[in-house]
């Protein structure tokens, strides 16, 4: 598949603008329609639409950063999450209400999943980013995700990535925060997490997720705003109407988050979603899914931002299926130019099922794939042309060829890729191990991690302070 050509981009921007001045977005919070009006944007009170101009958005777009960095708990020691370079970051799967177990069993998401999947993904070594694999069904309504930000923030060191259901949800989200950073400026120089929202197609954005953006905005903490589109029923069949409407929402995400704080970190957000139109059902990962995906981070790429992308699977098990849908978005979104990949730890059956097996094939996948998308080092050293000409004419090479030379021991451990749980042994020596899948080893592999690996814990005073924050206010 070849990339958009620049025409193509120009001609979707083109069209954005046409969508905004023409039908605008719904954003249903008055506080952030004044945002609006106050940059002079055209707003209908009675629809609550906003109908930016191409001015507005250029300026917008002026201000927003071209790199946004989230941190781990230890910033010395762990790997940042830098959006806007060459870097690729993955951020696991996030929110099923679903778990297939070790045992084979399909399980409602419970507090004691969320935190085996912390510790599962803090041993995965290409999982750079956690967001809560499960949302627990034993709790839900106000002062859920802040709950969960606290659990998060407890059990992980890795940087981080939350979901808010308000404005209020941010406040203590960003007050756990400083508590772990020492202030609100430490923590907005380091952030720990990004915050992310999502709209309601066709082009809605919804009061309290207004509000809770710009509550992010302001805190100077980086932001995203999802778009999970169903291409025929909230969004137009074709890919290039919904990426469009994609982008329309983005640009309206960005003026507001800019109108509150100028500077203010956010990414270009391309999520993709179908729908079977003879059932009206989700899916995440038809190849006209893949094709939106693709097309919506070569907009990100366009205005040249950090760029949020998801790598998802239908499959309801550990399965070909799994492989092949993870392995395809991945390889697109790493194409296209993604900066983060969500997904890419057993986000299964429409975004609804985590399995603790899928999530360390994946973490193999990824793994692989990272590999594989590396560009050699090409020099008089790499091209190797006088070792190619000792190997074929000095006799101490005949029998081991390369094997034999110094040049290969010099490079051996360079860019190496080691498997996991994938099988390269000959053949005999796999029938003599078991036969065993790779399904069943990585199953092994979680339940060893579950057994032995812990995560380094918080001192109990920051950790009851986590658990207070996260309690809601009277």
């Amino acid at each position: 598949m070849t990339n958009c050509t620049a025409s193509d981009l120009n001609l979707l921007h083109e069209a954005t603008q046409m969508l905004l001045q023409r039908t605008g977005v719904t954003v249903a919070s008055s506080r952030a329609l004044d945002c609006f009006a106050d940059l002079g944007v055209k707003v209908d009170r009675t629809t609550q639409r906003v109908y930016p101009s191409a001015a507005h958005v250029e300026k917008a777009l002026a201000t927003v950063p071209r790199y946004v960095t989230i941190h781990g708990r230890r910033p010395a020691q762990d790997r940042a999450v830098v959006l806007g370079t060459n870097q690729v970051s993955i951020v696991s799967g996030g929110g099923s209400l679903r778990v297939l177990t070790c045992d084979g069993e399909y399980e409602q998401s419970t507090w004691e999943h969320l935190r085996q999947f912390n510790v599962l993904l803090d041993a995965l070594p290409n999982i750079h980013m956690h967001i809560n694999q499960v949302d627990p069904v034993e709790q839900d309504g106000v002062g859920f995700y802040r709950r969960l930000a606290a659990e998060m923030l407890i059990g992980c060191t890795k940087p981080l990535c939350f979901q808010a259901a308000s404005a209020d949800d941010v406040r203590a989200m960003i007050e756990m925060g400083a508590a772990l950073r020492g202030s609100r400026t430490a923590l907005a120089e380091q952030p720990l997490f990004l915050i992310g929202f999502n709209a309601e197609p066709p082009l809605h954005i919804s009061g309290h997720v207004a509000e809770a953006l710009m509550a992010t905005s302001a805190a100077g903490i980086p932001t995203s705003l999802g778009n999970y589109s169903m291409m025929g029923v909230t969004a137009p069949v074709t890919v290039a109407g919904a990426v469009t409407q994609l982008n329309a929402v983005q640009m309206v995400a960005f003026i507001l988050a800019q109108a509150v704080r100028p500077g203010a970190p956010i990414c270009y957000t391309s999520f993709c979603g179908d729908a079977d139109l003879r059932t009206l059902e989700v899916s995440t990962s038809t190849p006209r899914a893949l094709q939106l995906l693709r097309l919506g981070i070569e907009m990100g790429r366009f205005y040249r931002l950090p760029i949020y992308g998801v790598a998802l699977t239908d499959a309801r098990a550990a399965d070909p299926q799994a492989a092949c849908e993870r392995t395809a978005q991945l390889q697109i979104g790493l194409e296209a130019g993604a900066h983060l990949l969500q997904g890419p730890t057993s986000h299964m059956d429409r975004m609804m099922l985590s399995s603790f097996a899928q999530a360390v094939i994946d973490d193999e996948i990824v793994g692989y794939l990272l590999a594989a998308h590396q560009h050699p080092v090409v020099s008089d050293e790499t091209l190797a042309l006088d070792v190619t000409d000792e190997v074929m004419t000095e006799p101490q090479y005949a029998e081991f060829k390369f094997a034999a030379h110094p040049h290969t021991a010099r490079h051996l451990r360079h860019d190496l890729w080691e498997p996991g749980v994938f099988a390269y042994q000959e053949f005999e020596a796999w029938q003599r191990d078991g036969s065993v899948s790779v399904v069943a080893r990585a199953t092994a592999r979680a339940r060893e991690i579950l057994a032995s690996h812990r995560t380094e814990p918080l001192p109990p005073v920051l950790t009851e302070a986590l658990r207070r924050s996260a309690q809601p206010q009277p």
